[in-house]
């Protein structure tokens, strides 16, 4: 017999308003979600069971959003998990700066649940794993 999981969406966010909204967005999509509150948090829960999929503000505490993306991507176990920025930052350098640091895509807050459902099928597909 086959059995499915939901696939996981991290948000790392250190806004709990954000969080929340960001929560209801990913699991209306139909996908579970973890959260962290921080980089160094993300990268550590990341390390220890990696997502499917990570939504990553910019401006956090400590590790910036930034950073984190960047370690994400030297890391040989990681390198490839679609990361998508989703910040109140706006300016094109800060979307260029996101690229830059491998940011899959550059999502401003806030965000439109149909628009991030379609982005986070884009990336990962189906909510399920079989």
């Amino acid at each position: 017999m086959v059995t499915e999981r939901r696939k996981v969406v991290l948000i790392v966010d250190d806004e709990s308003i954000m969080v929340s909204v960001l929560q209801r967005h990913v699991s209306n999509a139909g996908y579970d979600y973890d959260v962290a509150s921080n980089g160094q948090d993300a990268l550590d829960k990341i390390n220890k069971e990696p997502p499917d999929m990570v939504l990553l503000d910019l401006m956090m505490p400590g590790l910036n959003g930034f950073e984190t993306c960047r370690r994400i991507r030297a890391n040989e176990k990681t390198k490839k998990l679609p990361v998508i920025i989703v910040t109140a930052l706006h300016s094109d350098s800060d979307s260029s700066d996101a690229s830059s640091c491998g940011a899959n895509e550059f999502l401003t807050k806030p965000v439109e649940g149909t628009l991030l459902a379609k982005r986070l099928r884009h990336y990962i597909g189906s909510p399920f794993k079989v």
